[in-house]
């Protein structure tokens, strides 16, 4: 067989062909996806609940994205959401399209690489197109979430291209410090995608033995491998590095959720490994999430560590006639070793995800000795029609399983259907369908959840969310209460923990919850000033008291909150602390026209009219045309018998309040102290034109017909005032004196 591009002959029209299909292929094959939405696994912290992302790119998202605290560091993955985020919002296809573009043009790279490192043409299409279309590829590709996947494998696949030219150079005797450095910076961006690219200077040395053959495995060849070593130093610098900041990130952001003995941890990493061979060949019962059993039964982990030995000793054993089969063995189990769980991290006990890169190592193994099967490699017929049948049968459970993806609810009862005792699953169907108000089904599966696993933190949340909708208050604090307890980051069942202690009036032990709460939160700081609007406007003055005083301690300078505690202070009848919320707001924005106004009103409405004017001044020097600050300046300076000046600002405020019927009552109510009552019937008369059915408005206009002289248009604003309010008092007894001639 082959083993240099050199023995390759070129083949332009074939490699086109190949890679055309190849592409077209696998976006067709994918497309599927394009009318899907966001699944509510981790795509909420991903996309459509990162306000980062959705925002799109800029130079504070860039720095955001290589500074971020998350799982792990990956920044050039959030770099691709953020450019999502500002083509397509929160527009799921587009995300799709994305994912499964990168995914279509890692189907070419494969083939290229591959053919590139072994020669093999037809071979390393099949191999290329098996790994595009397999069924165990759909996981990475149609979660937007798993977008690092697409990426990583994407510079993966680069990374080994550029090292075969390094290769090819240095064999050659030509200068190759360039492809070198090309190679560790492409491994570099590989690594800022998903720190499971740790392993892939072991993996360089796989292909340093086959299929590059720069060193055989013989003790003779020591030098040789101590040359190849030193060479992959500073990829293993890299490599060490992401693997201690990726621990540490993961520590910090609590991953390591599931405590598993190591004895149960080993076993699992070899049941893992003969449960990915077999999907691998029986694509089906495949699940978002597979539950991690504790230990699995002896014989299993028996059987599986029998499997696992006895290849490993057949690779090892023809690593001198087929040395694709150490080579491919080799790949598959070490790319595999940062996800086996030999360090728990997640509740799963495998992920098809992890499959994405590894199993181009099998694939290896396999496709390349029965390339050299002679039944196959004498009847190409026979291969090609065998290789046509895998592809359509893996193309089609592939297309079949995709749909499985195509909403929260069927990923997630898909998973139950296919797996058992599975937390997780339950956990988040009870969820989705508590988001669905469908109470009671969710209440069923999330305390089936909780059941399973009694820290799943999500199904407690969930279920807190169902008790509060059913109005079952206590049942609700002890679910939130536990959830929080099982994070103490965890913002938003605090703060409706938070939230109900308050509605139950434990308000001492509620405030310090919501205000912790609102202080990690951006989100929930946005939230809680508009539950504060709203209690103040619709609901309880001491509930909205209490969210108002959780918006500033949580954010001292939120000018907007400030006001409006203020407002609902002077409602209160608290004027003494409104003025204080007031002079804090201009403290903050010695600009804010209607805080002057606010203080100025309160002047007024104390009889202290000189303290008003240089506050309603001051507001209509920041805003000219703020209706009720001429308002208010119109009153005082009636107040202090500075009547151009009051007559200038009712005016004013007309012209800034044309449709406001309190402007032109003012006005009239100014005239008549002046005891100037014709002139105070025109803005009467606007008043009613604006509020006809307010009574008030029609008894003064009668008073100030009255003594206009107007008997008669007086007795018939009366009689419509009593009209509209039977009951104002005195009313009717001076209408009937009238009436009858005696007023």
């Amino acid at each position: 067989m082959p083993s240099t591009p050199a023995n390759v002959p070129p083949r332009p029209l074939h490699t086109w062909a190949v890679c055309v299909v190849l592409f077209a292929g696998t976006v067709l094959l994918f497309e599927r996806a394009f009318d899907y939405g966001f699944t509510n696994y981790d795509d909420p912290s991903y996309v459509t609940e990162n306000a980062r992302v959705l925002a799109g790119l800029s130079w504070d998202s860039v720095k955001w994205a290589f500074t971020s605290r998350f799982d792990y560091w990956h920044p050039v993955t959030w770099l691709s959401h953020l450019l999502d985020g500002q083509l397509y919002g929160l527009s799921a296809s587009g995300h799709h399209v994305s994912s499964v573009l990168v995914h279509a043009l890692n189907a070419v790279l494969a083939f290229l690489v591959l053919r590139r490192l072994t020669g093999a043409h037809w071979t390393s299409a099949f191999a290329a197109a098996l790994f595009a279309w397999h069924p165990l590829r759909v996981e990475s590709v149609v979660w937007i979430a798993e977008r690092k996947d697409v990426l990583s494998g994407c510079f993966f696949l680069l990374t080994l291209w550029a090292y075969s030219s390094y290769a090819e150079r240095r064999r050659a005797g030509r200068p190759a410090w360039v492809r070198f450095g090309m190679t560790l910076g492409l491994f570099a961006i590989g690594l800022m995608c998903k720190p499971m690219l740790v392993t892939l200077p072991a993996v360089l040395l796989l292909v340093d033995f086959w299929p590059l053959r720069r060193a055989p495995l013989v003790v003779a060849a020591w030098p040789d491998w101590r040359r190849l070593l030193v060479e992959k130093l500073p990829f293993a610098g890299l490599s060490v590095l992401v693997a201690l900041l990726t621990v540490r990130m993961a520590r910090h952001e609590g991953a390591f959720v599931l405590t598993v003995p190591a004895g149960a941890r080993i076993g699992n990493a070899f049941v893992s490994v003969a449960r990915y061979l077999g999907k691998l060949v029986w694509p089906f019962d495949l699940a978002v999430c597979y539950p991690h059993p504790g230990y699995w039964p002896a014989a299993a982990v028996a059987a599986s560590g029998l499997l696992v030995l006895t290849v490993t000793a057949i690779a090892w054993s023809q690593r001198s006639r087929r040395p694709w089969l150490l080579a491919g063995w080799a790949w598959f189990i070490i790319m595999l070793l940062p996800v086996i769980g030999l360090v728990q991290v997640g509740f799963q006990a495998m992920a098809d995800r992890y499959t994405y890169l590894p199993i181009l190592g099998v694939q290896l193994a396999v496709l390349w000795t029965l390339r050299d099967w002679r039944p196959l490699a004498s009847q190409p017929a026979l291969a090609a029609g065998l290789g046509a049948a895998v592809l359509l049968a893996g193309a089609a459970r592939t297309w079949n399983q995709e749909a499985v993806w195509r909403s929260p609810t069927s990923l997630f009862r898909h998973a139950l259907a296919v797996t058992r005792d599975n937390s997780v699953a339950e956990g988040f169907l009870g969820y989705t369908l508590a988001m669905d108000n469908q109470t009671d089904e969710a209440s069923i599966h999330l305390e089936r959840a909780i059941a399973l696993n009694p820290r799943n933190r999500l199904a407690l949340f969930a279920l807190g969310r169902v008790r509060e909708k059913q109005a079952r208050i206590e049942k609700a604090i002890t679910c939130y209460r536990a959830a929080w307890q099982l994070d103490a980051s965890d913002a938003e069942s605090e703060y409706r923990l938070g939230r109900l202690l308050l509605r139950t009036g434990q308000q001492e032990a509620a405030l310090p919850h919501m205000i912790a709460a609102v202080r990690r939160r951006e989100d929930l700081r946005a939230s809680n000033f508009e539950i504060a609007i709203a209690e103040s406007r619709h609901g309880n003055p001491a509930l909205a008291l209490a969210y108002f005083s959780v918006a500033l301690a949580a954010r001292p300078d939120d000018v907007a909150a400030h006001f409006e505690y203020g407002l609902k202070l002077v409602e209160l009848g608290r004027v003494d602390e409104a003025l204080a919320q007031y002079r804090e707001v201009l403290k903050l924005q010695p600009d804010h026209a209607a805080a002057h106004a606010e203080i100025g009103r309160i002047h007024l409405q104390q009889g202290d009219a000189a303290a008003a004017v240089p506050e309603f001044q001051a507001a209509l020097a920041n805003h000219p045309e703020l209706g009720i600050a001429q308002l208010g300046l119109a009153r005082a300076c009636l107040q202090l018998g500075r009547l151009t000046e009051a007559e200038a600002a009712f005016q004013r405020a007309r012209d800034a309040m044309p449709d406001d019927a309190a402007v032109e009552n003012a006005w009239a109510e100014a005239c008549a102290r002046q005891r100037r009552f014709a002139d105070a019937v025109p803005h009467y008369q606007r008043a009613i034109a604006l509020r006809p059915n307010d009574a008030g408005l029609h008894a003064a206009l009668g008073f100030v017909l009255y003594f206009s002289n107007r008997p008669a248009e007086a007795l018939a604003a009366w009689d419509e005032a009593l009209r509209l309010d039977p009951m104002l008092p005195g009313l009717r007894d001076r209408a009937e004196r009238l009436r009858a001639g005696n007023p």
